[in-house]
């Protein structure tokens, strides 16, 4: 049946949704097809993806229609693609726009959490990175592997030729690359 998950989050809709619309949003959310949501069934059946997500009531629209609102009680995987679904056949073709995080948190697994991240209806399902630094006698050091493969090009660029002992010349394109991931790091 899948893991339990818990969503906390929300996201800005504008302009706000009218009532007919967000009725609309929550019947597809719902699986209730209605006259009003079969046009996005229908779309969504003749899509490249025509799999509706097998979990509905996952969100709504608060009552001004100015964000949706996720259900915080126990759900199941599935809210990502529905928000794909309907930026793709509901609220682009609608001219609205939306904007904020929803995170989830699975409570059978801990490496399964993260958040969805939506700018200007572009989406993004970032998973979370646990990382256990271990004991102070045996650090275990985390980077990403973009800064991996950075300090690893630095290194093999490396040369000292016609240098003293002291000074060793490296590449400027490899030092460029890693600067650019560097000035990115928080």
């Amino acid at each position: 049946m899948g893991s339990p998950v818990y969503y906390s989050g929300y996201l800005d809709v504008h302009p706000p949704l009218t009532k007919e619309h967000a009725g609309i949003v929550e019947d597809v959310i719902n699986l209730r097809e209605t006259d009003q949501a079969n046009g996005i069934f229908a779309a969504i059946r003749a899509s490249d993806e025509p799999d509706l997500p097998y979990h509905g009531g996952q969100m709504y629209a608060d009552d001004d229609g100015s964000t949706l609102q996720v259900d915080e009680d126990e759900q199941r995987h599935g809210l990502c693609s529905w928000l794909g679904l309907l930026l793709k056949h509901f609220f682009i073709p609608q001219g609205y726009t939306l904007n904020g995080e929803i995170r989830w948190d699975c409570s059978d697994d801990i490496d399964d959490r993260g958040v969805l991240y939506v700018r200007d209806n572009q989406i993004e399902d970032v998973f979370t990175v646990l990382f256990d630094p271990g004991p102070s006698w045996q650090p275990n050091h985390f980077a990403d592997e973009d800064m991996k493969k950075a300090i690893i090009d630095v290194l093999a660029s490396a040369d000292n030729t016609g240098c003293t002992s002291d000074l060793t010349v490296v590449s400027s394109e490899a030092l460029g690359h890693l600067r650019e991931i560097l000035a990115k790091a928080p």
